[in-house]
């Protein structure tokens, strides 16, 4: 639920839209739109004005971010600038006038989707945190801001460096303090969400406790020396060569066919069960430490070993595991809360947006809202700037 200040690309700044709006079934837009609207969002209006803005802002991201000149902002209907553009750019190829009107229907189209998207959904965002009762400040607005300019990529410290990135990217300080204002906003929301599902039981913890034991366990842990090799034979040798008082970091490296051991003689630290070929697993756990064993047959060879140590499975008690299971409650239950918020979000705010025809989108776009007893819908003064309304705080 994250909008970014100063993106590369306007979409970049749309993140917050994927996070939150899952794929819905869209309805045909009712009536209830504003002449000089393309959405209405309860009782908020997007303009055609808004839509026109922050088209331009959208077309223009790659010049903010690289440089690069923009290409003309798609002309529709008739995008007559558009294929003269694409004329020029494909002057000695073959695509007729039809081809590249519809290329750049296809251009204006794909901007249309990105930005109709980004502005309902900011006025989602508003009327989510009228809902839930969450404010930010306009201090906060502007301390946000501030502290985003220093860090921002490229930096917008320096007034000269803001006024080139504003009249490269179309937009205005307020455009800049309202996308920072929609962060906030975003992040309040999602703070209040997960602040409330830090609570947890003591019940909660006792049957988390009765229920993963198993995984709350430390396993039992074995530390070895042995030596793998081909045949039986070998195997026999070795243990009598170790037996007699020869060493393992000796004859690993002489006899062992374990690339993993063979040079570190023959160790291996912190063995699970389980955790090697099930025949040498079973005979490390049940050999006594000091005692050399084997040879043991397995598929890959025979082995011949000594358990050097032996650290037997703890159990922690319920005191002692407290702590752990109480983060990872928390953590499960805010994973929930905030999927319940996204889901419940993008189902409750596309049931209340209607959109005109002719800008009909998914996700965001559905039927006109019905009445609710305990939803507050926008209201008239949410904004959406065309050319950068500060927002109140």
């Amino acid at each position: 639920m994250r909008l970014l200040l100063f993106p590369k690309r306007l979409r970049i700044g749309m993140a917050f839209c994927a996070a939150i709006a899952t794929a819905v079934v869209l309805g045909a837009c009712g009536s209830g739109v504003p002449g000089n609207a393309v959405a209405q969002v309860g009782g908020a209006s997007i303009t055609k004005a808004a839509l026109d803005h922050w088209l331009v802002v959208a077309n223009d991201a790659t010049q903010a971010s690289s440089g690069t000149p923009a290409p003309p902002l798609p002309d529709a209907p008739d995008f007559k600038n558009c294929i003269a553009q694409e004329h020029k750019l494909t002057a000695n190829l073959t695509d007729t006038t039809t081809q590249l009107k519809a290329l750049c229907s296809q251009s204006y189209t794909s901007l249309v989707n990105e930005v109709m998207n980004y502005l309902i959904q900011a006025v989602w965002i508003q009327g989510e945190a009228v809902d839930k009762h969450v404010k930010v400040s306009t201090a906060a607005v502007d301390k946000a801001y501030a502290s985003q300019r220093k860090t921002s990529t490229p930096s917008l410290a320096t007034a000269s460096a803001l006024k080139s990135f504003l009249a490269k990217s179309g937009q205005t300080v307020s455009d800049l303090k309202w996308r920072t204002y929609l962060n906030l906003l975003a992040n309040a929301l999602e703070l209040k969400v997960t602040n409330g599902a830090k609570k947890v039981s003591s019940a909660q913890i006792a049957a988390y406790y009765r229920k993963n034991l198993t995984t709350l366990t430390t396993p039992a842990l074995r530390d070895v020396q042995l030596i793998e090799t081909k045949d039986a034979a070998t195997a026999a040798k070795v243990k009598g060569l170790l037996a007699a008082g020869g060493n393992y970091a000796t004859l690993a490296t002489t006899y062992s066919i374990d690339p993993t051991t063979k040079n570190v003689g023959g160790r291996m630290t912190g063995v699970r069960p389980g955790e090697l070929n099930a025949q040498l697993s079973a005979a490390i756990f049940a050999a006594k430490v000091g005692v050399l064993s084997g040879p043991i047959k397995t598929p890959f060879g025979y082995y011949v070993f000594t358990v050097s140590k032996s650290t037997p499975a703890s159990v922690p008690s319920l005191t002692k595991a407290t702590p752990t299971i109480k983060s990872a409650i928390i953590q499960a239950q805010q994973t929930k809360a905030n999927a319940a918020l996204q889901a419940d979000f993008s189902k409750g705010w596309t049931g209340r947006t209607t959109c005109a025809t002719g800008y009909i989108v998914s996700p965001s776009c559905g039927n006109a809202p019905k009445a609710s007893t305990t939803a507050t819908t926008p209201s008239a003064t949410a904004t959406v700037p065309s050319s950068g309304a500060t927002p109140a705080g």
